[in-house]
């Protein structure tokens, strides 16, 4: 390891210096803290609390589990794209995932004109190519994808994606990037994305995120009514957006149920699809714990909606902690 320099003076945190500290550090708790502290604190103007804190929120908590080397292989085998799908098949049967197309190893892939090549005989087809060990850098297949497009996907994937936030569930795994047939929709517009926030196998709130990949909408509701978790929020649906059927709804909330009863914390992504409720993905560090609830002033401040999400969930850890009954109301914030 070359000798390490802690870039002091380095105020953009993407800078050169701060670069090369990042990818020279070891992967160790106490590093780990170094390097993802200062965006936390950025965020929320604060360093991280402990868990324990009594001021402590979810963004905490997620920070707190996410700088931890060791992840157990369950956890690990849900970040894979390849093998979350096994595994969610496996708790959950009668949930569809999105057919693989083609696993790459990215150490097949010298250069982005290789990725290209192998991507060619996808071009034109309702498809998606991502990194298999990462998040984000989502090439869509059905026209051919530019070549800053191509090349961002190529980097993403050759990087072990821990090193970028110490998100460290991601250390070390097989880098690969997938290429799946995209989920169907019933309307002309990718299927509506329910987040399921789920506490020891209780999904307790559900984010709707609707026309995803446009002009995007996102909510926070209540479970098991499907209210909105703040009536303040001040988000009015597009016209273009229906929640679910309630058998759809009932089907996703046991999917979510079953998914997230090894876990303490984690949220749930399913697909309405045309044809059917699809899993997406385990998320165990939202946002690398920088996330802030939806809400219409915005997500560059801690609003009143987010602090209803956080007492929501605290609450929960809690009383599961103490070994108490999960209570129904959760709000410390009237």
């Amino acid at each position: 390891m070359r000798q390490l320099s802690f870039p002091a003076t380095d105020d953009d945190l993407s800078g050169p210096a701060w670069e090369r500290f990042r990818q020279d550090a070891p992967m160790t708790r106490a590093f780990n803290h170094l390097i993802a502290g200062p965006h936390f604190a950025r965020r929320f103007g604060r360093w991280p609390l402990s868990p324990g804190d009594a001021a402590a929120t979810i963004n905490d908590v997620i920070f707190a589990r996410m700088i931890e080397p060791d992840w157990p292989a369950l956890h690990r085998r849900f970040v894979v794209k390849d093998s979350a799908k096994i595994e969610a098949q496996r708790l959950a049967p009668a949930l569809r995932t999105a057919e693989t197309l083609a696993v790459i190893p990215v150490a097949e892939l010298p250069s982005p004109e290789h990725l290209w090549a192998r991507l060619q005989p996808f071009v034109g087809r309702d498809a998606i190519a991502k990194p298999g060990h990462a998040s984000g850098a989502a090439t869509f297949l059905r026209h051919a994808p530019s070549e800053r497009e191509v090349r961002a996907l190529h980097d993403l994937a050759r990087r072990d994606y821990a090193t970028i936030l110490r998100e460290m569930q991601y250390w070390r795994l097989p880098k690969t990037i997938i290429v799946e047939a995209m989920v169907p929709a019933g309307t002309s517009g990718p299927p509506d994305d329910y987040k399921f926030h789920c506490v020891h196998g209780e999904p307790l709130l559900a984010q709707v995120d609707h026309g995803r990949f446009g002009e995007a909408w996102s909510r926070l509701l209540r479970l098991p009514d499907f209210a909105p978790l703040d009536d303040a929020d001040g988000l009015v649906a597009p016209a273009g957006f229906r929640l679910a059927a309630p058998e759809r709804i009932a089907a996703m909330i046991d999917a979510a149920r079953a998914l997230s009863a090894p876990f303490d914390f984690v949220r749930v992504d399913l697909y309405d699809g045309a044809d059917g409720i699809y899993f997406g993905e385990l998320t165990f560090t939202p946002a690398a714990a920088l996330g802030i609830a939806p809400a219409a002033a915005g997500v560059d401040w801690v609003n009143p909606t987010h602090r209803r999400y956080s007492d929501t969930l605290m609450q929960a850890l809690d009383a599961n902690r103490e070994g108490t009954p999960m209570p129904v109301a959760r709000l410390s914030h009237p």
